[in-house]
């Protein structure tokens, strides 16, 4: 008898697929655009009736500020739900755009107490 974890971890990469999509109020087309690739292989990958790409993979996760391995279940995904997208942007910025987002942070964080 095989458990969930036996599973190929590419036959619920749709409902992820769909998951993220939602959850950044994006239709199939916008996601489309963003990855630059047409509406119809957004569908047919969450619907399972093709497997993207590497290249598509990398696409699909740039284009919704997540990683590869949160796309192919490698990783929570409640977890990674608490770390807001703009986070992962920044992970890629320069070393001098993180420089000043820390700079900006940490003045808009100085005048608020500690909880």
């Amino acid at each position: 008898m095989s458990s969930p974890k036996d599973k190929d971890p590419l036959e619920k990469f749709g409902v992820r697929l769909q998951r993220f999509r939602e959850q950044r109020n994006l239709t199939q087309v916008q996601l489309g655009e963003r990855a630059g690739m047409g509406a119809a292989s957004v569908s047919h990958f969450e619907t399972g009736q093709r497997v993207p790409s590497l290249e598509s993979l990398v696409k699909l996760a740039d284009a919704l500020q997540v990683s590869t391995d949160a796309l192919l279940g490698r990783v929570s995904t409640e977890s990674f739900a608490q770390i807001d997208p703009i986070f992962v942007r920044a992970s890629h910025a320069s070393s001098q755009t993180l420089d000043t987002v820390k700079r900006v942070t940490a003045a808009i964080l100085a005048g608020v107490e500690s909880e």
